[in-house]
């Protein structure tokens, strides 16, 4: 596939919501989709909470890999552990076999540096 064929994405993400950016019809980038991940769980045992966040996590990088099943290479970053715990999803899932998915870490970011962050690392992959 020809570089210019191939479809990019970015992901900033922390354990409660993500942006993902890619590139709209006029070929810039931009926030096309934010994801909350949902919080339900409270009281119940130190058992029943885990298995809570552990299945509320699932649901939430299923609905950030149903987002990003159309690109072909895939920034993900942000602070903590959540860029690896969603990359390791996305190896375990056959969708995601071929592609591209390169981490990032980085701390809180306003939109305008989402962007940009993304924008640059696909611009400095092109050159």
């Amino acid at each position: 596939m020809n570089h210019k064929d191939k479809q990019f994405a970015g992901i900033w993400l922390d354990g409660k919501h993500a942006l993902i950016i890619s590139k709209n019809q006029t070929t810039e980038f931009e926030i096309s989709a934010r994801v909350a991940a949902t919080d339900s769980q409270s009281g119940g045992s130190e058992h029943a909470r885990n298995n809570g966040k552990h299945t509320e996590q699932l649901k939430y990088f299923k609905e950030l890999s149903q987002q990003l099943t159309t690109f072909d290479e895939i920034l993900v970053f942000g602070p903590g552990q959540a860029q690896e715990q969603l990359q390791h999803h996305l190896k375990e899932d056959a969708q995601f076999n071929g592609k591209q998915i390169t981490l990032d870490t980085s701390g809180q970011l306003t939109d305008p540096q989402v962007i940009a962050k993304v924008r640059d690392f696909f611009k400095s992959r092109q050159s």
